[in-house]
């Protein structure tokens, strides 16, 4: 079996094989990249992600395959991600470490998979920053944040299937409020040390 390291050697004939007609095989290339945790995440974000597309009569395959694939570099260190910032994304150089995959893992994927499709490389690059209005991109936000392992049961994704727009707007705040509510604690124990 081919590495991901080594993906991009194949032919494109093999290429488009297993981007049109067989992505649940590039699980094979992914799943060593990734801890056991996080490729289930992916696995279950790409489930959620795959649904909502059907239901708003999106691609499915694309929908699966930004939800196998955006959590791609999250192992990455810093100063993996801050290479291809060098290289491709110098505005990127100084974003927090918990978003740094969203965007380097754009330049990966096209590095290593040779996989260029627009819309995919789209929601992945702002799957952590909501920076986007493509259908896509709402639905791999969404599925990225309510995905059943998470253990969040509120109506955010019961909304999505019915309007994707209202339910990402709602998540956006939650995720603004979610992360206000983070940083005024993480100031509030450093202020005690």
């Amino acid at each position: 079996m081919i590495d991901i390291d080594n993906f991009h050697l194949t032919s494109k004939a093999f290429k488009r094989y297993i981007f049109n007609e067989h992505p649940e095989d590039l699980l094979e290339l992914i799943k060593p990249r990734m801890k056991e945790k996080r490729y289930l995440h992916s696995l279950s974000v790409a489930d959620v992600a795959v649904s909502l597309a059907r239901s708003h009569h999106l691609d499915v395959r694309k929908a699966y395959l930004a939800g196998i694939l955006h959590d791609i570099t999250k192992s990455l260190s810093i100063d993996e991600h801050r290479v291809y910032f060098l290289y491709y994304d110098r505005d990127k150089i100084d974003v927090p470490e918990p978003i740094m995959h969203s965007y380097s893992a754009k330049y990966y994927i096209k590095e290593k998979l040779n996989l260029y499709d627009g819309d995919i490389l789209e929601a992945i690059y702002h799957h952590t920053d909501g920076a986007s209005n493509t259908r896509l991109t709402k639905i791999l936000y969404i599925a990225d944040k309510r995905e059943p392992l998470r253990g969040i049961h509120d109506q955010i994704l019961d909304r999505a299937y019915h309007d994707l727009d209202r339910a990402y707007e709602e998540l956006k705040e939650d995720v603004k409020e979610y992360l206000k509510r983070n940083e005024r604690s993480r100031i509030s124990s450093e202020d005690i040390r």
